[in-house]
């Protein structure tokens, strides 16, 4: 390995510099991934950048539910998002090609994964991309939870530009781990449970830990037993993947948009007779 190849300190600065960015607007996932985005085009010298998330459980398809982008003109822009309400009619390489990668984090430049004559006689390369002004790239896959969800970060320099250097891949990968450690806990995202969609005694139980009662005071609020309440609070914990009250409050709070959370502070409407 070349020395022109290793990370910098300067590198790591900076990529913890825009994490910190990102952690400053956690509690919005569009937010903060509009800022990775705008700042790995600085990050590793793109001049693009889009990803998103979803839920991947390889070797299926990819089931994407959020997209973002950097770096786009308007017309580029068309021609991806084009691509997007394609769906699975057009054939994406790349994503192919990682469909059979082991590993939680996963970097790779297009030829590391698609020969150029594969590459350059593709749908998605010629009709989608080369538009777009996008060619050379490299594609960054983090799962993010047990359950299959991705982040999904593809970085991309003009037609006919230079390659992505083994540093810059190597930096992205590096900022992608860090990030992705970061994501479904400090950082929101699109596939977390959300609070506000719990069932009603479930969501009661929740509103009262928030306002910072004990289980037995729950248990007074809701006329219930204080064994049938500990099941209330234990659900939540598993709901959630949690493993203590600190950790509950701590994850519900940045996922309630502030209307909730104005109720949880001003107690659940006792007249909510949704189903339990």
């Amino acid at each position: 390995m070349s020395k022109s190849s290793l990370l910098r300190i300067e590198d790591v600065k900076n990529a913890c510099r825009l994490i910190g960015d990102c952690r400053d607007l956690a509690s919005t996932p569009d937010l903060w991934q509009q800022r990775m985005f705008d700042g790995l085009l600085a990050l590793v010298g793109a001049d693009k950048a889009s990803g998103g998330e979803g839920v991947w459980r390889r070797p299926q398809p990819v089931e994407i539910l959020s997209a973002g982008w950097s770096g786009f003109e308007r017309a580029q822009l068309d021609h991806l998002t084009a691509y997007l309400r394609s769906g699975e009619r057009v054939s994406h390489p790349i994503l192919e090609a990682l469909r059979y990668v082991p590993g939680s984090l996963v970097t790779r430049a297009r030829r590391q994964l698609v020969p150029d004559r594969a590459w350059y006689r593709s749908v998605l390369f010629n009709d989608y991309q080369r538009p777009a002004d996008c060619d050379n790239q490299v594609t960054s896959i983090c799962h993010t939870s047990a359950a299959g969800a991705i982040n999904c970060i593809g970085v991309y320099r003009r037609v006919g530009a230079r390659e992505f250097a083994a540093r810059e891949r190597r930096l992205l990968h590096f900022f992608h781990g860090e990030l992705g450690r970061l994501i479904g806990r400090v950082l929101v995202s699109v596939t977390d449970p959300r609070p506000e969609e719990l069932p009603r005694r479930l969501r009661q139980t929740l509103h009262y830990l928030l306002q910072g009662d004990g289980e037995k005071q729950v248990a007074a609020r809701l006329g219930l037993s204080q064994s049938t309440t500990h099941e209330y609070v234990t659900a939540l914990y598993r709901r959630f993947g949690l493993h203590s009250r600190a950790e509950l409050m701590a994850y519900a709070m940045p996922r309630l948009p502030q209307p909730a959370w104005k109720r949880v502070q001003d107690g659940p409407d006792p007249s909510d007779g949704s189903d339990d």
